[in-house]
């Protein structure tokens, strides 16, 4: 059902159905189970309202982002292919989501939640965007434009498991101002502390593998956005 206005949707999948069994199992089912199996149409037991040509549909799985896709406009009805999951939603631009924050439970009440709201798209981008620490002259602005205005990004691979990396190496400190988080706020803000890119990301080319130690280090905000301003100084010359 259309509303005549563009409004994207969150959608939390069910963790007890086959092929949904783990975050793993949901990746792999966007990235080669509905291209293949079922031509990129998503199946649902019912239609899903409110949505409109190039809405973007957001599907969370156990708290997370796991992927993204543009609905393509078509709705189809297959009583044949399941007893319960009929109704396909034709997708395109579908992307898995590497990794992605824990979305706030808040926006996860119902099973389709619709960003309707400041705090739902924010909601959104920190887990989309923050997570991955992308600061704005790292998003393209010349793709925002046109009558509904959507941020995008070099969606470089970052793995988790190089800023834990580089984490365990450094620790939690601020490398250039020392603010340590934990020690101001408690357990709660530890996981707080920026992991900035030495080389800048749009700089880097799409066969790039992070190393750690060389080309990662903890700063807080503050310093990580004095670091991505025109002309930025090196940490090393910030430390000075």
């Amino acid at each position: 059902m259309s509303t005549g206005e563009q409004m994207d949707i969150l959608f939390r999948l069910s963790q007890n159905i086959e092929g949904f069994h783990d975050i793993d199992e949901t990746k792999e089912f966007f990235e080669k189970v509905l291209p293949t199996r079922d031509n990129n149409y998503f199946y649902n037991v019912n239609t899903l309202q409110n949505i409109d040509l190039n809405d973007t549909i957001y599907f969370a799985y156990a708290g997370y982002i796991v992927a993204e896709a543009t609905f393509a406009g078509d709705i189809v009805e297959n009583f044949e292919r399941d007893e319960k999951y009929n109704f396909g939603h034709k997708l395109t631009n579908v992307k898995v989501i590497d990794y992605s924050d824990k979305l706030d439970t808040k926006i996860l009440s119902t099973r389709t939640t619709y960003l309707d709201s400041e705090e739902k798209i924010d909601a959104i981008k920190k887990a989309l965007l923050l997570s991955s620490d992308i600061y704005p002259d790292e998003v393209d602005s010349s793709l925002s434009e046109g009558t509904k205005t959507k941020v995008f990004v070099n969606r470089f691979e970052r793995n988790p498991k190089a800023r834990q990396a580089c984490l365990e190496h450094y620790g939690y400190n601020c490398q250039v101002c020392y603010f340590n988080f934990e020690y101001i706020y408690g357990k709660i803000g530890k996981d707080s502390i920026h992991v900035h890119h030495i080389v800048p990301i749009s700089k880097i080319g799409t066969n790039y593998d992070v190393n750690p130690i060389k080309d990662l280090i903890p700063v807080c905000p503050n310093c990580h956005l004095i670091l991505h301003k025109k002309n930025a100084p090196t940490v090393e010359e910030l430390k000075a």
